[in-house]
């Protein structure tokens, strides 16, 4: 017969178990007697990334991806760094009723393809820079919403250096 563990010291033993298991797995500490320390002669400087809602964004702005899906808070950075999207154009759905997500998705990429063209220059489907759109829910709609918001990305998955505009505005 096995003993029967109160609910609270069976999870405080798996949690413990669970710890232990973790730092054995993950190695975690410092750097052990034999490990040598590689630094850089000259320290990186720091960019200066604002958190800011992606609804508050305007075309030409530089931008990593929201930390998880479903969030909408993003780093925002200059453009001649490092970045993952680069929000190019922002326009209104006239629809006055919720027309259905696909129908939502259809009017936001029909619209994201035209503004393409105009921000880099060149048609989508000859860059290697593809889009990501942000469009309204059937919930935020209800509320007034009908922006969309449409950001450029490399097709490779990549990252970014410098604004994709094109003209003589382009950074």
């Amino acid at each position: 017969m096995r003993a029967a563990f109160p609910s609270s010291a069976r999870l405080a033993l798996i949690t413990t178990a669970a710890l232990t298991l973790l730092l054995a797995v993950t190695g975690c500490g410092g750097p052990g007697d034999n490990e040598e320390v590689v630094g850089t002669s000259t320290p990186t400087p720091a960019i200066s990334a604002s958190a800011t809602s992606i609804f508050q964004l305007s075309p030409g702005q530089c931008f990593d991806r929201p930390a998880a899906e479903g969030l909408y808070e993003v780093a925002v950075v200059p453009c001649e760094v490092s970045h993952d999207l680069e929000m190019y154009a922002l326009f209104q759905l006239d629809e006055p009723s919720w027309p259905g997500g696909d129908r939502v998705h259809e009017l936001a990429d029909a619209g994201c393809r035209e503004q393409f063209a105009v921000f880099t220059g060149s048609q989508a489907a000859d860059s290697d820079l593809g889009y990501t759109m942000y469009t309204p829910s059937e919930g935020s709609w209800s509320e007034g919403d009908r922006q969309v918001q449409c950001a450029l990305q490399l097709n490779s998955g990549g990252r970014m250096i410098g604004s994709q505009m094109a003209g003589p505005a382009a950074g």
